[in-house]
């Protein structure tokens, strides 16, 4: 068993389901319907990936990783939120790019690493339309 691997998925359930929480709370500031689709669909996607690697980590140790995710504050205005998660979108982006390669022969890991990239770079060029609709 990678230990490495097993860590990494302990830390992208929690991040993921962090995120999916903190785009639910987004959703509810938003200023229309259609924004507030648009962030439900990416807490939908996060919760997806962190359902994916959950899978994966149960598969791995037959245990189940249940994390405790800390309450979202919102201290800051829904532009800089956007803002701020355009960046963090980016850094996931990169970050499952390099599990993917790291993985590739694995053609699970390779796949749901794959598309839970993608979808972190869909959602950062989509942030990037709700922030300019800000200005």
């Amino acid at each position: 068993m990678d230990s490495n691997l097993i860590e990494e998925l302990q830390a992208y359930i929690k991040t993921e389901l962090t995120d999916a929480e903190l785009f639910r709370k987004l959703a509810q500031m938003a200023p229309d319907e259609m924004q507030m689709n648009l962030l439900m669909e990416m807490a939908a996607d996060e919760q997806s990936h962190a359902d994916d690697f959950k899978l994966i980590y149960k598969d791995l140790t037959g245990e189940v990783y249940r994390p405790s995710i800390p309450p979202i504050n919102v201290n800051l205005t829904y532009s800089q939120l956007l803002s701020d998660r355009i960046l963090e979108e980016t850094e996931d982006f990169r970050k499952y790019m390099y599990a993917h390669q790291r993985y590739f022969n694995d053609e699970t890991l390779r796949e749901i690493f794959f598309r839970a990239a993608v979808d972190e770079n869909v959602h950062a060029v989509r942030l990037l339309e709700l922030l300019n609709r800000q200005e």
